[in-house]
């Protein structure tokens, strides 16, 4: 391991409050205290811990900018202790312009000792997806490299012209002193890592010029099965470069309105083989101790439990949400109608709030079957949550005879939908607190709900759910974070109906608990991995679209048994995904789960259905040889 053997590292995975640099930094500068305290040479923090990481256009706010420069400055005058900290904040070029013209920034990580300032490490690769912007309010070090290029360029001097031909100049490890002696160090900030997409790999680079640790401050979000994937992202790396590697990750969830993007810290030490010697629990806070030796135990590979990790991170979203708000107001009020996603949307919220803090509200109208009342009831009960029955039929009576809507309309079926949000708000203001949607990613992407009816409340907690992981989460709250049937099964069993009409279900292929569902897939396939119907109808000619979907044999079959009513719920599937956006812009905020969520995760434009000229080549191909 070379110079970093007996190294004492403290890794500090914080909570990072967004937009407050003064208790980020309080509560930095005490951990940078205690690591003094305890004989640390080195304390790092997450990538942009100190501003804060998703804050929109509050990086185009100088006076805010500038702040965060005053509390940079006091966390590294608190290094006096002779401890290294290495910190995430947003760095400064004064007097130079980034390329909206404004105040040239970098995303940086400082590093400093002895209450001075060693050195600071700007962010390489900028992430320009999901919710990132790095690269509109950024400068990266490409940006500085081309810029020097073209100055160099301008001058006519080309004698030294190879030293902008790749960034490898601009990468380089910091001497700082230990107990054990001086290190050379590489620092990189988060996207850094994930280079594979990239033409620049900034580890290798600095272990080319000398480091012998690499450090990665990280603001990485949770989603399903990241860590797995970055594990070999970073034994990739390791194998190449041969060195320990030190990923801090922060905790806690980031609100920036249409989704809450939840971090679940899973802070990681490798040696330099690429194995993990340390691996901090996730979502939990605070720093934890380290000295790197050459024989350390290495750890087994942890359980993958993909609900249990579903269920963290919503647990993390939820809890956090209301422990910003007043105590009088940290209860919910949901409509409990017996199906599968108010059961599990009820028992969450009992299980976070207290059941003394759930109010569930069935709102029967006369289409609401007798099973799912009792289902309903049931459910209260056993969750222990107070259950009032609103009957809703008078006030939809009274709304189709004053507008002359028929009962036979969609217009009635909303109306009844809108009464359900009219009852649910009203007793939400009454007793002080907020309402729910219960609506999940199936529902939200195809438009299946009424625009101020049952799309309304304060968060969509499934909604970035297909209807399995509903079951799946549904499955998981009564085996384990219960231990006992709260939803019964017939909750798991009865068929999905809005019940707004007579013998109404769901229009739906949806996944249970034993088997994926095609509209699940298809809903995976639009939002998560941006496919689109060409690519559909490819592996419909293919025969492989139950593999890429990872559908059980015969579904597509069973669901369609002609290739015309398989395109015909394609088409009536993709139309109404792009017609009902105007509902989604509306809708209130979702956690973030998956791979992409609707919502900020997912930016739309108001447009209308297109098919692409392969599309319908390939259209014609399968319906002209199914005749």
């Amino acid at each position: 391991m070379g110079n970093t053997e007996d190294l004492r590292i403290a890794v500090c995975q914080m909570k990072v409050v967004p937009g407050r640099p003064d208790l980020n930094t309080e509560y930095m500068i005490g951990e940078i205290i205690s690591a003094g305290n305890r004989g640390m040479d080195i304390i790092v923090f997450p990538e942009m811990c100190v501003p804060g990481y998703l804050i929109a256009d509050m990086w185009e706010d100088d006076c805010f900018i500038w702040d965060v420069q005053a509390f940079n400055e006091q966390i590294w005058q608190a290094t006096k202790n002779g401890v290294i900290a290495i910190f995430g904040s947003v760095a400064i070029e004064e007097g130079a312009k980034g390329r909206d013209g404004r105040l040239r920034k970098f995303n940086a990580a400082f590093v400093a000792q002895n209450g001075k300032l060693v050195g600071v490490a700007i962010k390489s690769l900028l992430p320009n997806y999901r919710f990132f912007d790095d690269s509109r309010h950024f400068y990266s070090v490409p940006d500085i490299r081309d810029e020097d290029a073209e100055k160099f360029r301008l001058s006519g001097d080309y004698r030294h012209a190879e030293q902008f031909l790749g960034i490898d100049g601009y990468l380089m490890p910091f001497e700082v002193e230990t107990r054990i002696g001086r290190i050379p160090i590489g620092v990189i900030l988060c996207e850094d890592m994930w280079h594979e997409d990239y033409p620049y790999n900034p580890t290798e680079s600095l272990v080319q010029n000398g480091a012998e640790i690499v450090f990665n401050l990280s603001a990485s979000p949770w989603t399903w099965q990241k860590n797995r994937k970055r594990h070999q992202v970073v034994k990739d790396l390791i194998s190449k470069c041969g060195v320990p590697f030190v990923y801090t990750n922060n905790t806690g969830p980031q609100n920036i309105g249409k989704n809450i993007v939840i971090f679940d810290g899973a802070s990681t030490v490798y040696n330099k083989k690429g194995d993990r010697v340390l691996e901090i629990e996730p979502y939990a806070d605070g720093a934890f101790d380290l000295i790197l030796k050459d024989d350390m135990p290495v750890l087994p590979p942890r359980d993958q439990n993909d609900q249990k990790e579903l269920f963290s991170a919503l647990e993390c979203a939820v809890r956090e949400y209301f422990a910003v708000l007043p105590p009088a107001m940290r209860r919910v009020v949901i409509g409990l109608s017996g199906g599968i996603d108010s059961a599990v949307v009820a028992a969450f919220f009992a299980h976070i709030l207290g059941p003394e803090n759930v109010i569930g509200i069935n709102m029967p109208s006369k289409f609401n079957s007798q099973a799912t009342k009792d289902i309903a009831y049931e459910i209260a009960m056993n969750l222990g949550i107070h259950y009032e029955v609103i009957p809703i039929q008078g006030i939809v009576d009274k709304i189709a005879e004053a507008t002359g809507t028929p009962e036979d309309s969609l217009a009635y079926e909303n109306e009844q939908a809108r009464a359900r949000m009219e009852v649910l708000a009203a007793r939400a203001q009454l007793l002080g607190c907020l309402f729910s949607c219960n609506g999940n990613k199936i529902e939200l992407t195809f438009g299946y709900y009424t625009t101020d009816g049952d799309g309304a409340g304060f968060m969509t907690l499934l909604g970035d759910m297909v209807k399995r992981e509903v079951y799946q989460l549904g499955d998981y709250l009564n085996r384990v974070v219960y231990g006992r049937e709260v939803i019964p099964r017939s909750c798991f069993e009865i068929k999905p109906s809005a019940e707004l009409k007579k013998n109404q279900t769901d229009p739906f292929f949806y996944g249970n608990l034993d088997h994926r569902g095609y509209h699940d897939e298809m809903v995976r396939a639009f939002i998560d991995f941006r496919k689109n119907p060409e690519w559909f109808l490819e592996k419909y000619k293919e025969s492989s679209l139950e593999t890429e979907l990872k559908l059980e044999p015969g579904t597509l079959a069973s669901h369609f048994p002609d290739p015309y009513d398989f395109v015909r719920d394609l088409e009536e599937k993709w139309k109404r995904f792009i017609g009902t956006y105007f509902k989604r812009v509306k809708a209130s905020q979702i956690p973030a789960l998956s791979k992409r969520a609707l919502g900020s995760d997912f930016r739309e434009s108001m447009l209308s259905a297109h098919f692409t000229q392969r599309y319908l080549k390939l259209k014609e191909e399968i319906l002209g040889r199914s005749e």
